[in-house]
Protein backbone atom coordinates (compact mmCIF):
# COMPACT_ATOMS: atom_id res chain seq x y z
CA UNK A 1 0.00 0.00 0.00
CA UNK A 2 1.44 3.33 -0.84
CA UNK A 3 1.79 6.10 1.52
CA UNK A 4 0.60 8.84 -0.23
CA UNK A 5 -2.84 7.02 -1.23
CA UNK A 6 -3.37 6.73 2.84
CA UNK A 7 -2.46 10.72 3.43
CA UNK A 8 -4.56 11.57 0.13
CA UNK A 9 -7.08 9.63 1.62
CA UNK A 10 -6.68 11.10 5.42
CA UNK A 11 -6.87 14.69 3.67
CA UNK A 12 -10.45 13.44 1.72
CA UNK A 13 -11.46 12.16 5.63
CA UNK A 14 -10.53 15.64 7.10
CA UNK A 15 -12.15 17.91 4.09
CA UNK A 16 -15.84 15.81 4.36
CA UNK A 17 -15.90 15.88 8.15
CA UNK A 18 -14.75 19.90 7.66
CA UNK A 19 -17.92 19.97 5.45
CA UNK A 20 -20.57 18.54 7.54
CA UNK A 21 -19.65 20.68 10.86
CA UNK A 22 -20.19 23.98 8.80
CA UNK A 23 -23.27 22.07 7.63
CA UNK A 24 -24.24 21.26 11.07
CA UNK A 25 -24.12 24.11 12.33
CA UNK A 26 -26.08 26.38 9.29
CA UNK A 27 -28.53 23.45 10.20
CA UNK A 28 -28.53 24.41 14.05
CA UNK A 29 -29.07 27.80 12.90
CA UNK A 30 -32.22 27.13 11.43
CA UNK A 31 -33.45 25.45 13.91
CA UNK A 32 -32.63 28.09 16.45
CA UNK A 33 -34.51 30.59 14.61
CA UNK A 34 -38.22 28.61 14.20
CA UNK A 35 -40.30 29.73 16.83
CA UNK A 36 -42.45 26.54 16.71
CA UNK A 37 -39.47 24.08 16.42
CA UNK A 38 -38.33 25.65 19.95
CA UNK A 39 -41.75 25.74 21.90
CA UNK A 40 -41.93 21.91 20.71
CA UNK A 41 -38.28 21.38 22.22
CA UNK A 42 -39.80 22.66 25.73
CA UNK A 43 -42.49 20.51 25.61
CA UNK A 44 -40.51 17.92 24.71
CA UNK A 45 -38.14 19.02 27.92
CA UNK A 46 -41.07 19.16 30.42
CA UNK A 47 -41.96 15.24 29.38
CA UNK A 48 -38.85 14.23 29.41
CA UNK A 49 -37.91 15.92 33.09
CA UNK A 50 -41.40 13.83 34.12
CA UNK A 51 -39.70 10.84 32.74
CA UNK A 52 -36.64 11.18 34.64
CA UNK A 53 -38.51 11.71 37.66
CA UNK A 54 -40.20 8.47 37.37
CA UNK A 55 -37.63 6.75 36.55
CA UNK A 56 -35.48 7.47 39.39
CA UNK A 57 -38.20 6.39 41.88
CA UNK A 58 -39.04 3.38 40.32
CA UNK A 59 -34.70 2.75 40.22
CA UNK A 60 -34.52 4.04 44.12
CA UNK A 61 -36.64 1.08 45.20
CA UNK A 62 -34.57 -1.68 46.67
CA UNK A 63 -35.46 -4.45 44.53
CA UNK A 64 -34.48 -2.51 41.83
CA UNK A 65 -31.04 -1.20 43.12
CA UNK A 66 -30.19 -4.80 43.45
CA UNK A 67 -30.73 -5.14 39.73
CA UNK A 68 -28.68 -1.87 38.64
CA UNK A 69 -25.56 -3.40 40.87
CA UNK A 70 -25.93 -6.69 39.34
CA UNK A 71 -25.75 -4.87 36.02
CA UNK A 72 -23.03 -2.81 36.70
CA UNK A 73 -21.12 -5.72 37.98
CA UNK A 74 -21.78 -7.73 34.87
CA UNK A 75 -21.07 -4.89 32.69
CA UNK A 76 -17.41 -4.56 34.19
CA UNK A 77 -16.65 -7.92 33.86
CA UNK A 78 -17.90 -8.18 30.16
CA UNK A 79 -15.10 -5.36 29.96
CA UNK A 80 -12.58 -6.84 31.10
CA UNK A 81 -13.51 -10.19 29.27
CA UNK A 82 -14.15 -8.84 25.73
CA UNK A 83 -10.73 -7.04 26.14
CA UNK A 84 -8.71 -9.95 26.71
CA UNK A 85 -10.58 -11.99 23.75
CA UNK A 86 -9.81 -9.23 21.68
CA UNK A 87 -5.92 -9.79 22.46
CA UNK A 88 -6.98 -13.61 21.99
CA UNK A 89 -8.27 -13.41 18.94
CA UNK A 90 -5.46 -10.75 17.45
CA UNK A 91 -2.82 -13.54 18.72
CA UNK A 92 -4.99 -16.45 17.10
CA UNK A 93 -5.29 -14.19 13.59
CA UNK A 94 -1.47 -14.01 14.36
CA UNK A 95 -0.78 -17.29 14.00
CA UNK A 96 -3.36 -19.59 12.68
CA UNK A 97 -4.12 -16.78 9.59
CA UNK A 98 -7.85 -17.17 9.73
CA UNK A 99 -10.43 -14.82 10.89
CA UNK A 100 -13.12 -17.72 12.30
CA UNK A 101 -12.92 -19.58 15.63
CA UNK A 102 -15.31 -22.10 16.60
CA UNK A 103 -17.18 -21.06 19.86
CA UNK A 104 -17.94 -23.45 22.81
CA UNK A 105 -21.39 -24.59 20.87
CA UNK A 106 -19.52 -25.68 17.86
CA UNK A 107 -20.49 -23.15 15.90
CA UNK A 108 -18.17 -21.17 13.51
CA UNK A 109 -17.81 -17.51 14.30
CA UNK A 110 -16.17 -15.01 12.06
CA UNK A 111 -13.96 -12.14 13.63
CA UNK A 112 -12.69 -8.77 12.52
CA UNK A 113 -10.63 -6.63 13.72
CA UNK A 114 -11.56 -2.46 13.30
CA UNK A 115 -8.68 0.21 12.70
CA UNK A 116 -9.70 3.74 13.49
CA UNK A 117 -7.77 6.90 13.18
CA UNK A 118 -7.45 9.33 16.08
CA UNK A 119 -8.16 12.91 16.07
CA UNK A 120 -5.45 15.21 15.45
CA UNK A 121 -3.64 15.80 18.64
CA UNK A 122 -4.34 19.90 19.69
CA UNK A 123 -1.46 21.41 21.60
CA UNK A 124 -3.93 22.44 24.79
CA UNK A 125 -5.72 19.04 24.18
CA UNK A 126 -5.96 17.03 27.05
CA UNK A 127 -6.38 13.82 25.69
CA UNK A 128 -4.19 10.44 26.30
CA UNK A 129 -2.60 8.36 23.24
CA UNK A 130 -5.80 6.51 22.46
CA UNK A 131 -8.06 9.87 21.82
CA UNK A 132 -9.64 9.68 25.58
CA UNK A 133 -9.87 13.06 27.42
CA UNK A 134 -6.99 12.53 30.35
CA UNK A 135 -7.75 13.55 33.79
CA UNK A 136 -5.57 16.26 34.63
CA UNK A 137 -4.40 16.75 37.67
CA UNK A 138 -2.61 19.80 39.51
CA UNK A 139 0.31 18.84 40.77
CA UNK A 140 0.01 21.39 43.71
CA UNK A 141 -3.47 19.71 44.60
CA UNK A 142 -1.01 17.01 45.03
CA UNK A 143 1.78 18.32 47.37
CA UNK A 144 -0.71 19.42 49.52
CA UNK A 145 -2.47 16.20 49.86
CA UNK A 146 0.56 14.75 51.30
CA UNK A 147 1.32 17.87 53.45
CA UNK A 148 -1.44 17.19 55.18
CA UNK A 149 -1.39 13.53 55.12
CA UNK A 150 2.11 13.94 56.74
CA UNK A 151 1.04 16.71 59.12
CA UNK A 152 -2.57 14.59 60.14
Amino acid sequence: MDLSIIRERLGQVETFKQENKIARNALSSELENDTEYLKVCEEIKALLEKKKRIKEAIWSKPETQKLVLDIKENREELNVLEEVLSVELMEYYEVKKVDEIEDSTGELRKFKFVAKILPKKDKNDERDNEGKYAAKIDPDMIAGTKQNNETA
